[in-house]
């Protein structure tokens, strides 16, 4: 499930059921510090990258035009997935949706992508805190 929490707001709310869940970061890059005297290249982590995070969700009316296209106007806000186990993963960032290509057989869909400023994972004990109680 994707949780969204608006910018100025106090809590998180339900914002879609998604179909699927991006890589949370990446390698970090290498950066090479051989120096002359080295009989091997010698290498140092540089940073990691925080790729663009997207999600796909069923395209219903009420998915796309209140739910999810009030969080893409170029704000920055907080997004919740949570897993399964309890555990989750609180991005900040930006966000933009768009409609997929549609075909015969197949569903509609479309994709909240959000461009990270943050990518935290959480413990179970974390994303209670910071769901709303039932």
């Amino acid at each position: 499930m994707l949780y969204g929490k608006k910018k100025g707001a106090t809590a998180f709310s339900q914002l879609v059921k998604i179909k699927d869940v991006p890589e949370s970061g990446s390698d970090p890059e290498q950066i090479e510090v051989t120096t002359l005297d080295s009989k091997i290249k010698q290498y140092v982590a540089g940073r990691q990258d925080s790729p663009s995070q997207a999600f796909t969700y069923n395209y219903t009316e009420e998915n796309y035009f209140t739910k999810v296209l009030p969080y893409c106007n170029g704000e920055v806000h907080e997004f919740l997935v949570a897993y399964p186990d309890g555990t989750g993963t609180l991005i900040t960032g930006s966000a933009q949706t768009k409609k997929n290509a549609v075909s015969l057989n197949s569903a509609l869909e479309a994709t909240l992508t959000i461009t990270p400023m943050d990518i935290v994972d959480k413990t179970s004990t974390e994303v209670s805190a910071l769901l709303p109680t039932a």
